[in-house]
């Protein structure tokens, strides 16, 4: 019986004296806690709803106990500013979660690092992965997935068949991103052996356990670090260590046998090259797969979802795509910038449903101080809260509808300089993943409504659009519709038949996707060693 006593004991002396130290200074307003579990009483299931409510009664900043760690969240744009841009060199490290240590090999990865390594993580993945010329270089491959998507709606409208847009945009975003990552296509292709599917399929159910792991309570993260044994998670996280370790070292050593086969590299060979740590590679792997995923195909069925429920709006996208892009073809990556009323859908999905509502934590490294002469302690976890910004009305005239119209003249967007919109974030830490997903949720929602009519299979016509706290923000209920094609006299490949088809592919296959072709593309784009990938039918 004595542990438990000395055990306690020590808790609350921990906790009066930083009560004690904490009262000294002069720290943002806060709700009323509790000893030891401070105010985590105050959150629901869908906490940035929780932290919402609490920015209404007690302001732009508020300090919050989530357990023992002391916390500041931000919930109005200049104070987001303030703390991103102006003191972006006090709040650039990341907190400590137990995801990072276990389950990216001790913060190897890019996501949850911190210093020299999230330094040199970042420089690969933005020159390697993310830059301009690269996402040049990956165009074909982004192509030939949107023609497998319309592919796919072109079947299920022939067949007049309801579609689960999630399942859809799900598997679109994960081919592109696996492709690029390791030279692979796993979802959604008829044409995979029993073997591939069986690894699709573990794939999948890593990192779909890997995302409920993520966001259960875990001690660690509430507790100072002498404490952090005592997590009860720890045994679960090592079980998923162990099937993520099975899979990715497979894939490792697969990549490396056939490493002389592939006519290019690809982000994987990059990783292997650069690092020479298999376990920096899997960790980066495994957080850019569930990152680079479910964020887009979630901003798409939202953007979709809201479409369905303003019949209007839907109506104003599809004649800016006749008139842009035509009848007879599919909306490619030139055509995006002269779509300004699809931007203004996207921006306002951002808004109203942004897919990660509490930007990814930081962590004060310094003392400073924000706003109003508040006191931000060091080590304290700062958490902006975008979805109260979004639907702040002293930030938005009639915050709570959803208007695309509102961004029609404005100067506001999403790429970290507007601190009213910034889904990816701002500063040091801002996603570096932004460029491509904001392609795949332009082209996947251009392509989507361009070509066909959707039906809502709902009573009233009217979807649900309550929310589910899952590895994103998504809509509670799957979106499900019917989709009717317009009529197109499509003259490209991807919806052609007979003889224009056969013509269409003949060409370019010996013409535009020949292995020559490809090097010649990556020389002029300055690429040494290309990463252009050959998509093979």
């Amino acid at each position: 019986m004595e542990f438990p006593v000395y055990f306690l004991v020590a808790l609350v002396v921990c906790f009066l004296g930083r009560s004690l130290l904490q009262s000294r200074k002069r720290l943002p307003p806060s709700p009323w806690g509790l000893p030891l579990i401070g105010h985590l009483h105050h959150l629901s299931m869908l906490p940035h709803q929780s932290l919402q409510n609490l920015s209404r009664k007690l302001g732009g900043i508020m300090y919050l106990r989530l357990g023992m760690i002391p916390a500041i969240v931000i919930s109005s744009p200049d104070l987001a500013k303030e703390a991103l841009r102006s003191n972006d060199s006090s709040f650039g490290f990341r907190p400590y979660l137990l995801v990072g240590e276990y389950l990216t090999y001790n913060f190897k990865g890019i996501a949850f690092s911190n210093g020299d390594h999230w330094k040199n993580m970042r420089k690969i993945c933005i020159t390697e992965l993310f830059s301009v010329k690269r996402m040049e270089s990956f165009q074909g491959m982004r192509l030939a997935e949107v023609s497998h998507l319309v592919s796919r709606l072109a079947q299920a409208s022939k067949s007049q068949s309801v579609v689960n847009v999630r399942e859809l945009v799900t598997d679109f975003n994960f081919n592109i991103v696996s492709q690029m990552l390791m030279s692979k296509r796993f979802s959604g292709n008829m044409n995979l052996g029993g073997e591939e599917i069986e690894e699709a399929r573990q794939l999948r159910e890593v990192l779909q356990e890997l995302a409920r792991f993520t966001l259960k309570f875990h001690i660690s993260e509430f507790i100072p670090a002498w404490l952090r044994w005592i997590d009860w998670s720890i045994p679960h996280a090592r079980k998923i260590v162990a099937k993520q370790e099975k899979f990715f070292e497979k894939i490792i050593q697969e990549h490396k046998s056939s490493q002389k086969s592939r006519p290019v590299m690809d982000f994987m060979d990059i990783l292997l090259q650069h690092q020479g740590d298999e376990e920096v590679a899997k960790a980066t792997l495994v957080e850019l797969l569930a990152a680079g995923t479910d964020t887009s195909a979630c901003m798409t069925e939202w953007a979709l979802l809201e479409l369905l429920n303003n019949p209007e709006i839907m109506r104003k996208a599809q004649e800016e795509l006749d008139t842009v892009v035509g009848r007879d073809r599919m909306v490619t990556e030139s055509d995006l910038h002269k779509l300004l009323y699809l931007e203004d859908i996207v921006k306002e999905t951002f808004r109203f449903h942004p897919p990660a509502p509490l930007l990814a934590p930081r962590m004060s490294t310094q003392a400073c101080v924000l706003g109003e002469s508040f006191d931000i302690p060091k080590g304290a976890t700062t958490i902006i809260n975008f979805y109260a910004i979004g639907r702040d009305p002293r930030v938005w005239d009639k915050p709570e509808k959803f208007w695309p119209e509102r961004f029609q003249g404005s100067r506001i967007d999403v790429k970290g300089q507007d601190f009213e919109l910034i889904p990816f974030g701002s500063g040091r830490r801002i996603c570096p993943g932004m460029l491509l997903g904001l392609r795949s949720v332009y082209l996947t929602l251009a392509n989507m409504i361009h070509g066909f009519n959707w039906e809502p299979v709902v009573c009233g016509g009217s979807y649900n659009m309550d929310e589910a706290f899952m590895s994103v923000i998504w809509p509670k209920l799957p979106l499900q519709a019917k989709v009717t094609s317009i009529g197109y006299n499509f003259k490209g490949i991807a919806l052609a038949s007979g003889d224009h088809w056969k013509n269409m592919r003949r060409i370019c296959n010996t013409k535009l996707f020949t292995v020559k072709c490809i090097d010649k593309a990556a020389h002029a784009l300055g690429i040494r060693s290309p990463n252009l990938l050959v998509t093979r039918s």
